[in-house]
């Protein structure tokens, strides 16, 4: 059997502060679930979108009780066009695997935070699903990481070098996650390249290079980008070294007016 429950929409603010939701509260387990399956965040702007801002956001759980870091994972954007912009697209949202272990009959509780990449002139609100079951976990917990920081893509069609970050005691890298959004929206300007995911610590040297989500643009002084999903990539399986340096680099494949940003992160297990 399993159930659901919500840490409570909460807003973020403006800036780029890590903010606890759920009324900066812990939100406590059931307590015959014995695993925590998937976390499926949600999150909107509290009014007006403002034009030339994309909101781009992370969510991070954590715990006193349980061990489960890192658990860091990015948010399909949602992004402003030009001017007076008349619509807004809420991608779909994203369920992240977890497969957390948790003590039948404890009252094991979790920390669930919003942390904006960049900051917005009106601020999101958040909430987060969480999904238990009340049977132990058959498959390896899921461990999500991501750079602290977005990268600016410049604005010529080149390869660019994004943050990296490093995998600690990890066996393999399961789901790659990649996103480019606008700055400024130009009319008639799409988004379109890849990204790729290399380091000397994984076990061979085949290539981790995938398509970024493309994004088109409208026309005119109120042109705007939409954006129905995120782009995710599963069972990778990609052995990595106990600890691995994880780089990102971005390739543009069409030259842009106004730069954008960049951000790409990882699933992975520890067994």
């Amino acid at each position: 059997m399993t159930s659901w429950d919500i840490a409570t929409v909460t807003s973020i603010g403006t800036g780029v502060a890590k903010t606890r939701i759920n009324g900066d509260q812990p939100i406590t387990k059931p307590t015959q679930a014995q695993c925590l399956i998937e976390i499926v965040p949600y999150y909107v702007s509290t009014g007006a979108y403002t034009a030339a801002q994309t909101l781009l956001l992370e969510t991070a759980v954590e715990s006193p009780s349980v061990n489960l870091l890192p658990k860091r994972v990015i948010n399909p954007p949602q992004m402003g066009g030009l001017g007076t912009f008349a619509a807004v697209m809420a991608p779909l949202l994203e369920s992240y695997r977890t497969n957390t272990p948790l003590t039948d009959g404890a009252t094991e509780q979790f920390n669930i935070f919003g942390q904006a990449q960049v900051a917005n002139t009106v601020a999101p609100v958040m909430g987060c699903a969480l999904h238990y079951s009340q049977a132990k976990p058959v498959m390896p917990e899921r461990f999500y990481l991501k750079p602290d920081d977005e990268t600016s893509s410049g604005i010529v069609a080149t390869t660019v070098a994004g943050n990296s970050f490093t995998i600690n005691d990890g066996a393999y890298i399961e789901d790659l996650y990649s996103l480019l959004v606008p700055t400024t929206v130009t009319a008639s300007e799409s988004l379109i390249g890849d990204m790729l995911f290399s380091s000397n610590d994984f076990e061979n040297s085949m290539p981790l290079r995938v398509p970024f989500q493309p994004v088109a643009a409208g026309l005119g002084a109120a042109a705007e980008m939409l954006m129905p999903a995120m782009t995710t990539y599963h069972n990778t399986h990609m052995g990595i070294k106990s600890t691995c340096l994880v780089s990102t680099t971005l390739r543009l494949s069409e030259a842009l007016t106004v730069a954008g940003n960049f951000i790409a992160g990882v699933g992975y297990t520890k067994q």
